[in-house]
């Protein structure tokens, strides 16, 4: 007589457990597992206001698993993929990128799990501008005056970029050109050897210039000069220094041209160069105050094994 109730819990029991098995069949039927796949954008935190950071990933692509009303329902701000900067300092350092996914989703794949960042000082140092004509005049025309403003700019950014600037420039068009003009033109930072320096913030970027051209201008060709310092590495000499073209074309006004008989470039340092090298260097507008052609030339510096 005892044993009649027993048996009809564990039947009970059975019925509501194989109910349970049942409800998550069904659920799972309906809502099943899923794979969403996202592109999310890495932020930086943490960092510390004398440091600049390069070569940081813009983005990391995520894959997440979970159930299909979830994943349908998360969109990349859902996500979170940062590096924490608070104990980087200045160098080369490698760091982890964490992913932050939405509860009830599961982290499958993760693009870049760290990355390897060049950590510099932030630095600001102004710079005066050095304008550069581009293209050749009209017949007859030079340029006697050029007037730009601002004068200087503000170059911001890694403290070891503005040290490898040697010069801003502003690019002029002045092809066909014959009369007085103004425009906005746009301004460069180079190296010493007349390659780009990039990665720095300028402000502003443009400058407006105002040329001042004479139409009864005269022509000289004057020799071009390079003069050289510091110490080449013990292991090499230097062969030969050319200048490429060694001449250039002067035009403008009869009594600035008569006061110029040549143009010599600003020194270029040599100090422990170890092989050939090549520098692009512009010529100072303000040789002679007329229009120099061209106003770029190449200096060449071929070495040779030290005896």
């Amino acid at each position: 007589m005892i044993k009649v109730p027993q048996e009809k819990w564990k039947i009970q029991i059975i019925c509501i457990i194989v109910a349970i098995g049942l409800w998550f069949a069904i659920i799972s039927e309906q809502n099943p597992i899923s794979d969403g796949r996202y592109t999310v954008p890495v932020v930086m935190e943490n960092l510390d206001s004398q440091y600049v950071v390069s070569q940081m990933p813009k983005n990391v692509y995520i894959s997440l698993s979970g159930p299909r009303n979830t994943i349908i329902n998360i969109n990349p701000d859902d996500i979170k993929a940062y590096v924490d900067m608070s104990a980087v300092q200045e160098g080369t350092v490698n760091v982890p990128v964490h992913v932050e996914v939405p509860a009830g989703t599961e982290l499958k794949y993760q693009s870049v799990t760290d990355v390897n960042i060049t950590v510099d000082v932030y630095a600001v140092k102004e710079f005066r501008l050095t304008p550069h004509l581009i293209g050749k005049l009209a017949d007859g025309a030079a340029v006697t005056a050029i007037k730009l403003l601002p004068e200087r700019i503000v170059v911001s950014g890694a403290k070891r970029l503005i040290n490898e600037v040697d010069k801003a420039v502003v690019e002029i068009p002045v092809a066909g050109k014959s009369l007085d003009f103004t425009a906005m033109a746009p301004i460069h930072l180079i190296h010493a050897d007349g390659t780009p320096v990039e990665g720095l913030d300028l402000t502003p970027h443009q400058s407006s210039v105002a040329l001042t051209l004479t139409q009864n201008a005269v022509t000289k060709k004057v020799p071009v000069a390079v003069p050289t310092y510091g110490d080449v590495d013990s292991s090499v000499k230097v062969k030969s220094v050319t200048v490429l073209p060694d001449t250039v074309e002067i035009r403008g006004t009869r009594e600035k041209l008569n006061s110029v008989w040549a143009v010599t470039l600003e020194p270029i340092d040599l100090t422990g160069l170890g092989s050939d090298k090549e520098w692009r260097v512009g010529i100072p507008w303000s040789v002679g105050d007329g229009t120099i052609e061209p106003d770029t030339v190449t200096v060449k510096v071929e070495t040779e094994a030290a005896e």
